[in-house]
């Protein structure tokens, strides 16, 4: 039997990694490896229903299984009605969130033989054993909702070589199931509260495996990474002493960081995810969950003090919140000067709590996928599209944007709360956001200094833009090869470099936010004026910046076209050389 299982991403990305998919086939590898071929196939949302088809049949299935979550349901509906009607004969089955949370409803669905909910290692290698036989799976066995008692008992998709990561690629790493919190929004809440770890030889070959491969990104799929402290400082230990060269992506709770767990996500590299979803502890409790913004505060200033990069989730629209306690909690969040801060609005996903009284508590919401909210009676449905569009602003100007190290500085100058701040945006922003943030950043703030008859602290804030949001990005960028097609002895740019005008002078200016002086009319009186292009370009491993006159920049940018112009000087021209501006090739 061929056996074809499909994931559906929803784009190309470092996390678009079929683990789900992977489990099942290893499994299946394991245990009925002699009868059936197992497939794992991949598309995205990008691609349209008939090449997702197309992709699928190419591998000549017996039997397809569909991976079925939020996103794709219905793409994933689409694609199993013209696989029925190209092979009426085939064999579909479809698993995952969506299948798990609303398990009748698909098992109706006409084009599908059977739906597997919950984990499905075992039940996918029974319902395989019985079309081997012949028979029909047992749909109600298939149905239940039973967890694995023992995850060691399942093997490892990496170990055994069915998922192989790529250099500078990325792997979803699973070290528990089961979630001990009761979220009413949230469809884990629903699973087993008993959790379960996989045994921690096996996660630390994996980790060596992702080493030894050169993975550029692990993301940790456990809900909560840190629900156990003293689990969660010994696999710290592990990923620190057998990860050295990966970025760790980890979600947990900010209530239970205490000093020691700080100072070991410290050591390793990693990112923090942290869902504060509201700042209002009233609202929070009416979906089942505790808060105390001082206690949030504390825990969170840990990981600040470490030196730690971490972000939040807001959630807009939660029973009972408002508008206006949507841009408190924005406030209360970016006080606390995350790295990202992600809002979406809430969704009333199938199989939760929340689904189940969302009618009492006056949501009015998608019924089909994505089960957005619309409306509550505290909260408009205009309110519900303003939020939005805040949301969308931060996302573009914190996010995107770079804004973190120069947003609060930017804030106390104009003496504003970052909500009236976003408002503002959201209401100056275009429907079709530009590719690059920086140049309405510069607009927008400079725009709001010289409402308040501040030029030149305009121009000060600008020139902070440009260098956080321009020039210090070329130290993450990777290196970019010199020009393949260059003749012999011609003359060309450092490419890794950018020229990026300033208002005063920016050595200076960074002089200044060394020494702690971050007020912002203060930086404009004491950095000096400039006006002048700078060449900002990576040489010998250091970031160097270099004043440039109009001749000196006019030249440089002539050497990216077909008729370099006449240098300046032939000593300029050797200076350059010497500085690592420009490069002869060979």
């Amino acid at each position: 039997m061929n056996l074809a299982l499909v994931a559906i991403h929803i784009d190309h990305s470092l996390r678009a990694v079929p683990l789900g998919t992977a489990m099942l086939a290893a499994s299946v590898e394991r245990d009925l490896g002699e009868q059936i071929v197992t497939t794992l196939v991949n598309c995205t949302l990008q691609q349209s229903a008939v090449d997702c088809t197309a992709q699928i049949l190419s591998h000549h299935p017996d039997a397809v299984g569909l991976s079925i979550t939020v996103w794709n349901r219905d793409l994933a509906l689409d694609i199993a009605h013209r696989l029925k009607d190209a092979c009426p004969g085939l064999t579909l089955f479809a698993g995952g969130p969506e299948v798990t949370a609303a398990p009748h409803d698909l098992a109706q669905a006409e084009e599908l033989d059977f739906v597997l909910t919950g984990e499905g290692e075992h039940k996918l290698v029974a319902a395989l054993q019985a079309l081997l036989q012949g028979q029909t799976p047992n749909g109600s066995a298939l149905l239940a909702a039973e967890s694995i008692a023992d995850l060691g008992d399942l093997p490892s998709p990496y170990l055994t070589g069915m998922l192989r990561p790529t250099r500078g690629g990325g792997a979803l790493w699973e070290l528990s199931r089961g979630c001990p919190y009761r979220c009413d929004f949230c469809f884990e809440s629903r699973g087993s509260v008993v959790v379960r770890r996989f045994p921690l030889d096996r996660v630390r070959a994996e980790l060596q495996l992702f080493a030894t491969l050169g993975v550029s990104e692990v993301f940790v799929l456990d809900p909560t990474f840190n629900y156990h402290k003293e689990t969660a400082k010994e696999l710290l230990i592990i990923m620190a002493e057998d990860g050295r060269g990966l970025h760790f992506s980890l979600e947990i709770r900010a209530e239970l960081i205490d000093r020691e767990l700080a100072e070991l996500f410290a050591a390793i590299d990693c990112s923090l995810q942290i869902g504060l979803q509201s700042a209002d502890a009233a609202v929070l409790r009416s979906i089942n969950r505790d808060f105390d913004q001082e206690e949030f505060n504390d825990k969170v200033l840990l990981l600040h003090q470490a030196g730690v990069s971490y972000g939040f989730d807001l959630i807009y629209g939660l029973p009972g919140d408002s508008l206006a306690g949507f841009l408190a909690s924005l406030d209360f969040a970016l006080s606390l000067i995350p790295n990202h801060l992600d809002i979406f609005p809430l969704a009333v996903l199938p199989g939760t709590r929340l689904a189940d009284t969302a009618t009492e508590l006056g949501l009015e919401y998608q019924r089909q996928t994505p089960y957005r909210v619309r409306s509550s009676t505290t909260f408009s449905a205009a309110e519900m599209t303003q939020a939005a569009r805040i949301g969308a602003a931060c996302d573009f100007f914190y996010n995107r944007g770079r804004a973190v190290p120069w947003f609060a500085m930017v804030l106390d100058g104009l003496e504003l709360p970052p909500s009236e701040f976003f408002t503002r945006l959201a209401a100056a922003l275009p429907e079709t956001l530009p590719a690059d943030p920086l140049p309405m950043q510069q607009c927008f703030v400079s725009d709001q200094f010289e409402q308040r008859r501040q030029p030149e602290v305009a121009a000060l804030a600008a020139d902070l833009i440009a260098y956080f949001g321009a020039v210090e990005p070329l130290l993450d960028a990777p290196a970019v090869e010199p020009q393949p097609n260059s003749a012999a002895g011609e003359l060309y740019l450092n490419p890794h470099s950018r020229f990026v005008p300033f208002n005063h002078d920016p050595q200076q200016l960074l002089q200044h936010l060394a020494d702690d002086i971050t007020e912002l009319e203060e930086l404009a009186f004491f950095v000096p004026r400039v006006d002048s292009d700078y060449f900002c370009y990576i040489f010998q491993d250091a970031l160097q910046l270099y004043p440039l006159n109009p001749a000196q920049r006019d030249y440089l940018k002539s050497l990216a076209s077909s008729t370099p112009s006449v240098p300046p000087s032939p000593d300029f021209v050797a200076d350059a050389l010497a500085a690592g501006i420009i490069y002869r090739n060979p």
